[in-house]
């Protein structure tokens, strides 16, 4: 893991939280040990006081996966987490990434043709997901069509330089950004599940949240 996960924003009734990569932020099930949501405890016990999603989530409003770095959004009350997840549900939280990645990817299996234009020209990589692979670790899209099952799921990303992209999202998969980026041709770096190169580093950053506070009903963007 590097550096250490710290608040950027204390609210009356939400946390934004950035984590670093290696840590998990959310424990499995039945299965106690250090992540992102036993640090934050620490300081705010309040955040394991009620059950969220799963009984042992509490306050965590969305995951990032392992490797990922960046913002997490908590919930500090019970109202709080259900305001929030209502606004995940109804696309009006906004999560944007940093993402640093290498040009064409070692792992081709399971992705079908990619047809959207090129993240470098700026683009919606849009599709469904299928769990995919030994133990169902990693995923692969879908693409829509009377045979996909489940919601569509977009990634909008634009280029930042070179071979550094921004992606956002408002309704998030799992290993969306990871997979979708993988698929137009530019996986992550670090990320060898969906054929990247191998690094030390892992390429993948959360790093802005955007979502309507509870307690006052504005809207408030927080950004790393």
């Amino acid at each position: 893991m590097t550096g250490k996960s710290y608040p950027v924003y204390i609210g009356p009734d939400t946390l934004v939280w950035w984590k670093e990569s290696g840590l998990a932020t959310v424990p499995l099930k039945d299965r106690p040990g250090t992540t992102l949501l036993s640090i934050v405890s620490e300081e705010f016990p309040e955040v394991v006081g009620f059950p969220g999603r799963n009984p042992w989530e509490g306050g965590v409003v969305h995951r990032l996966d392992t490797p990922t770095s960046g913002l997490v959004l908590i919930a500090r009350t019970k109202e709080a987490l259900s305001a929030l997840l209502s606004e995940q549900r109804d696309g009006e939280i906004l999560k944007e990434y940093i993402a640093y990645t290498s040009d064409g990817r070692s792992v081709d299996e399971g992705f079908p043709p990619y047809s959207f234009p090129m993240p470098s020209e700026g683009t919606v990589i849009e599709s469904c997901f299928r769990a995919y692979g030994p133990g169902r670790k990693s995923v692969r899209p879908v693409l829509p069509g009377p045979r996909a099952e489940g919601p569509v799921y977009q990634t909008a990303v634009s280029a930042e330089d070179g071979l550094c992209f921004r992606a956002s999202l408002t309704r998030g998969f799992r290993h969306q950004v990871r997979c979708h980026l993988a698929w137009a041709g530019f996986p992550i770096i670090g990320d060898t599940l969906y054929g990247g190169v191998d690094s030390c580093t892992f390429g993948l950053e959360a790093v802005s949240i955007t979502y309507i506070e509870p307690s006052s009903g504005r809207r408030r963007t927080v950004c790393v």
